[in-house]
């Protein structure tokens, strides 16, 4: 069986380190921060057989690319899955079941502890036939620790904060009876059904039930109840077996017709909240808010981590042939010692023919063994942590078998290999000569792969959609900006003097082999499959066809003769909120959904319009994190308002992130920051917040600059019996909801308090979906509405790129058109005042499309590409 262990994602702008360790019959996965799953289908690679997750710390920037990696793997092949952290995990778990449930997945969860006790060894937090995992708690020191609320140096570099204000004590558990009965959970369907102790039981049978009073061990079992019900494994995906595999492809060379395996999903274009996914009856207080998770440790701005020491496999020797045919070894009797196992055979004594018996041991015709390959995932966020990350190797037996406290003195150990160090380094981690020494005790044969955002390149992570963007940019710069990035770190390895000889940047696609054993390789796939750094560094030409030259050409041309015409007076340049500018914020496929809108408003301030997962790195892709004129930083201490539309995959899981990153600005920010959504979106990010400190205001004592909730009105309640009861949504209707006349006549109110014009915004997408709607409809909303610009941004899966119709829009005159439909693309910056220029770009938008449909259709498996938009011409390319 061959493995290796493969870095997934690194730290750059917009992912955090994530590395599998993959086997022919499983693979596992440690962190899994935002973007993780986008990752997956930029660089081709699949999560198939995934068994386990691991994860350093229960935080936002550790585990925000859960829930959709999770939504993901149910859709796939997986049926199992087991994730493992320190306490708070299954909390955070929990609190996603609004938006997350999946009936073909069984979660597990294993919460590691903080501490254990004194002079025990080391015991593995998890172990099956690939692997055996031990985690190691480090904590930051209580004697050097400076409390600060951030641990990431992207953030603005001032004096510390005063501490994060520390937790009530933790409540006291209550005793509970020993060996409690269970019995089956009534609210469940079989044969899922979870078994629940007596206590818990009886307290849920209540009508009054409230989770929010239970304590001790009930409240873990509420939330692992919980987890159930999101995951109840009614309908299991299975992948083929062996037997089926082996029948399938004899049919095959028989010409005989196979039977049809659905294949794996891994497609972008799934919908994660289908309405036909139903559940089934739910437990009572599922809709209320869970019980308060209390932290085991004090409260501090350096929270603990874990770090992990993964042991693999040990491969046996060579069987000697020739020995076990001297001995007369045959058969079953051979299997048996390549297992291990001794047998006993019957020889002639020496000297005569009378057989005697004879225990044949392995070891006897088996070659020598070859140690387990090992390798480390070090988390060490400050300094404060390195004392605590030292003993644990110095006082266990185990770690020390891997490392000396004397470099010198260090000799490879004969039960275990160790060969890679992942270390995740936060600020002057790595210029510590204590840190220095202890990576040198690992001796010279380990590969140091290292994450840090001071010492390491910045790649864009997404190419395929950086390199949309740099196509567009020759169309208009301004537009259609080049994603931040860079290819050298701030400062490099080789200026740190004492560091291991074996050490380089941690980089996405570096791969490590352990069986067969080769040295650290690039992975040559992901490589070619990066479009956008060899042309956007010259060392390849951008390769334009002839139809997007012309309307590259014509498109500039018309812009030119409009703005002219604006100079001249012809056309009045007036515009109301001209310098107001969105940027649309792109998730999965360039221009397909927009999972976020950023409007920045001179002088007033900043407004999200939904935040899905991947908004924060998109913000930095676009403004950066330093070194620019207006930071992704001073765009989210700007920031007035967030308006979540529903709780929906694409549209509030990255609001968390925005959330606990605007936690970490110093000095905080002067203003409030106002959060309209839905109950179920407020409850969400206050269950979250008793993990991760996300600076939620309490909205009866509202401070000057925390995060107000405002609960939104956009819920038209009918009576009982007029709404769905089951499903996903649980909500619907087919009244005649939306007052055009109040709509437009609140909006302009509301805008022109904000000395703003015609501004206003519509989720079409998922009215679309819910009202059974079509992309007609949605134009029509805006026609309705007599909206001078519509802007769209979710797009139909029947769509390969673009909606067709929009391609014969014709370019309105003058600041008094209306009804102009502008769609969300990529990194698009726009101002009210430039919206029209959109339309003369069209075509050559729709050209750029033409031409890289086909590389995106590789690249992302499962995207259509119609005959109709792939003009034969349109392959003839020339260089520029």
């Amino acid at each position: 069986m061959t493995w290796s262990v493969n870095v997934h994602t690194t730290t750059t702008t917009d992912t955090e380190p994530s590395i599998i360790a993959t086997f022919d019959n499983a693979k596992y996965i440690f962190g899994t921060s935002e973007n993780t799953g986008r990752a997956f289908l930029q660089n081709n690679g699949n999560w198939k057989r995934s068994r386990a997750l691991f994860f350093s710390q229960a935080r936002v920037e550790k585990m925000s690319g859960l829930p959709g990696l999770v939504m993901s793997f149910a859709d796939a092949t997986i049926s199992k899955l087991h994730l493992l952290g320190p306490p708070g995990l299954t909390h955070m778990i929990a609190s996603m079941r609004m938006y997350i449930f999946r009936d073909s997945i069984q979660i597990q969860t294993s919460e590691i502890p903080w501490t254990t006790p004194v002079g025990s060894a080391p015991s593995s937090c998890y172990q099956d036939e690939n692997i055996s995992v031990y985690a190691i708690p480090v904590l930051p020191s209580l004697t050097t620790h400076s409390p600060s609320r951030t641990s990431d140096p992207s953030a603005p570099t001032n004096p510390p904060v005063e501490p994060t204000p520390e937790l009530p004590e933790k409540r006291k558990r209550e005793p509970s009876p020993e060996n409690p009965r269970k019995r089956l959970n009534p609210g469940s369907r079989s044969p899922a059904r979870m078994p629940l102790s007596d206590d818990l039981l009886e307290l849920i049978q209540q009508k009054e039930f409230t989770p929010e009073t239970l304590t001790g061990d009930l409240e873990d079992e509420y939330r692992r109840m919980i987890i159930h019900t999101m995951f109840p494994n009614l309908k299991p995906n299975l992948l083929p077996t062996k037997e089926e595999t082996a029948e399938n492809r004899r049919r095959s060379r028989q010409g005989t017709k196979k039977e049809a395996i659905p294949p794996p999903v891994e497609n972008e274009n799934i919908d994660i909240d289908s309405q036909r996914r139903t559940r089934g009856s739910l437990p009572n207080g599922f809709q209320k808010q869970l019980p308060r998770f209390v932290a085991p440790l004090p409260s501090s701005g350096s929270p603990p981590t874990l770090s992990y020491f993964v042991v693999g496999p040990r491969y046996r020797g060579k069987f000697d042939v020739e020995k076990a045919r001297e001995l007369g070894i045959v058969g079953q009797d051979r299997g048996k010692l390549t297992r291990g196992e001794s047998i006993t055979i019957r020889v002639k004594a020496r000297g005569s023919d009378e057989l005697v018996e004879r225990v044949v041991q392995p070891e006897e015709v088996m070659g020598e063994s070859t140690p387990p390959s090992a390798f480390l995932i070090l988390d060490i966020p400050t300094v404060d942590h390195i004392p605590s990350l030292i003993n644990s190797f110095k006082f266990t037996e185990l770690y020390r078998s891997v490392w000396s406290e004397d470099p010198a003195a260090w000799k490879p150990s004969p039960d275990r290999l160790l060969r890679t160090i992942f270390h995740q380094c936060g600020k002057g981690v790595l210029e510590d000569e204590t840190y220095k020494t202890f990576m040198r005790g690992f001796g010279p044969e380990v590969y140091h792969m290292v994450a840090s955002r001071e010492h390491c390149p910045d790649p864009v992570t997404f190419t395929s959609a950086a390199y949309n963007q740099l196509r567009l940019g020759h169309l208009d710069e301004k537009m259609f900006p080049t994603p931040q990035y860079s290819l050298t770190g701030k400062k490099g390895l080789s200026t740190i003097p004492g560091l291991p000889t074996r050490i380089q940047p941690m980089a996405p696609n570096l791969q490590h082999r352990y069986h067969p054993l080769s040295p650290p390789a690039m992975g040559q796939t992901a490589l070619e499959a990066d479009r956008f750094h060899p042309p956007a560094t010259g060392a390849r030409p951008i390769e334009f066809s002839e139809n997007m030259q012309r309307a590259v050409t014509a498109a500039k041309e018309n812009v030119e003769r409009r703005l002219k015409k604006i100079e001249e007076g012809e056309v009045p340049k007036e515009v109301p909120g001209k310098d107001v500018s969105i940027v649309t914020l792109v998730n999965v496929l360039p221009s397909k959904i927009v999972l976020s809108t950023f409007i920045r408003i001179p002088g007033w301030g900043n407004v999200l319009l939904d935040v899905g997962e991947g908004t924060w790195g998109q913000l930095a892709r676009n403004y950066g994190l330093d070194g620019t004129p207006y930071t992704a930083w001073d765009a989210i201490r700007d920031l007035k308002c967030i308006f979540v539309s529903h709780i929906h995959g694409d549209h509030h899981i990255g609001l968390a992130h925005i959330l606990a990153k605007r936690r970490l600005l110093y000095p905080p920010p002067v203003h409030p920051l106002y959060l309209v959504s839905i109950r179920n979106v407020h409850m969400y990010l206050r269950e979250m917040s008793d993990v991760h400190d996300l600076g939620l205001t309490d909205p009866f004592n509202p401070s000057s600059n925390g995060v107000i909730p405002i609960l939104s009105e956009t819920l038209h309640y009918r009576s009982v019996g007029k709404y769905l009861t089951t499903g996903m949504w649980q909500v619907g209707g087919d009244e005649p909801w939306l007052d055009f006349q109040t709509s437009v006549r609140n909006g302009r109110d509301m805008c022109r308090s904000l000395g703003l014009e015609w501004f206003k915004t519509a989720d079409a997408h998922h009215r679309a979906r819910c009202f059974g709607m079509s992309f007609k409809h949605q134009d029509g909303w805006g026609i309705t509405m007599n909206a001078k610009n519509i802007l769209l941004t979710h797009f139909s899966a029947r769509y390969p790129k673009l909606p067709p119709s929009l391609s014969n829009q014709v370019a309105r005159e003058g600041p008094d058109a209306q009804n102009l439909i502008i769609y969300g693309f990529d990194h698009l910056n726009l101002t009210l005042g430039e919206m029209w220029k959109m339309a003369y770009y069209t075509p050559a938008i729709y050209c750029n499309v033409n031409d890289t449909l086909e590389e995106d259709a590789e690249s992302l498996p499962g995207t259509p590409i119609p005959t109709a938009m792939s003009p034969a011409n349109s392959r003839r390319a020339s260089r520029t």
